[in-house]
């Protein structure tokens, strides 16, 4: 199963980097109008953390993936009204949870590949879940990123200026301290198919910080299920 998440991982990076260049990072959506789309829930958010603890060695972290994942959850509940957000959708089987979570990978990883949502359909488990709970549209989002133990940083950054002096300047790494993106599609049971998708483009911000959590999901509902701010 971590080999799974791991590999949804790197596909998500790769290509969410060649999305972001053609796209410029814009919101696919269907032929619903997003006045139609009503009576959201959402399902429990997932997260795919990576901590940098030695070199640029990234691996899977299970706390800070848990902790991301608890503050988005929370910050999504506590900000309901604002998103246009009904409630969550509690699903007690284990099984299935892991079904669901494999299964919003998998149309995200489609939605970006394809870069639009025409001819998309739903995957089983998520349709039955609706259609068993007679809910329409339901929200999915995946938070990806990595931070850093504390030192690696100021380690990686002298290393960067080394290898510049060394080159005389023509290759310098930048070591990135940490970073967030999150990604989300609404999914409509009763046409079958992805009704909006969106990722953020990457902060280089701590990814548990909840004041970047709730900026990032502010930038992936302006101008859909919220308005778009002035000046932006």
């Amino acid at each position: 199963m971590k080999r799974f998440i791991l590999k949804t991982i790197l596909i998500l990076f790769v290509v969410l980097l060649f999305q972001n260049c053609a796209t410029g990072n814009k919101y696919l959506s269907s032929e619903t109008s997003i006045s139609d789309v009503s009576n959201l829930d959402y399902f429990e958010p997932y997260s795919y953390i990576q901590l940098i603890k030695k070199g640029n060695k990234a691996q899977l972290n299970d706390s800070l993936s848990i902790e991301t994942k608890n503050k988005l959850d929370s910050i999504i509940t506590f900000n309901k009204n604002l998103y246009k957000i009904k409630k969550k959708l509690n699903i007690n089987d284990a099984l299935v949870n892991k079904k669901i979570e494999n299964e919003l990978s998998s149309l995200i990883q489609t939605a970006i590949q394809k870069r639009k949502l025409k001819g998309i359909k739903l995957t089983p488990v998520i349709d039955s879940v609706l259609e068993s709970k007679n809910q329409r549209f339901a929200l999915g989002i995946v938070a990806t990123g990595f931070g850093r133990r504390k030192g690696n940083y100021t380690g990686q950054s002298a290393k960067a200026v080394a290898v510049g002096v060394l080159t005389l300047g023509l290759f310098a790494p930048i070591p990135i301290k940490s970073n967030l993106s999150l990604y989300s599609i609404i999914v409509d049971s009763e046409k079958n198919e992805i009704t909006f998708y969106k990722n953020t483009l990457p902060v280089e911000k701590s990814p548990d910080d909840p004041n970047v959590i709730k900026k990032q999901l502010d930038k992936l509902f302006q101008g859909y299920l919220t308005q778009k701010n002035k000046g932006q």
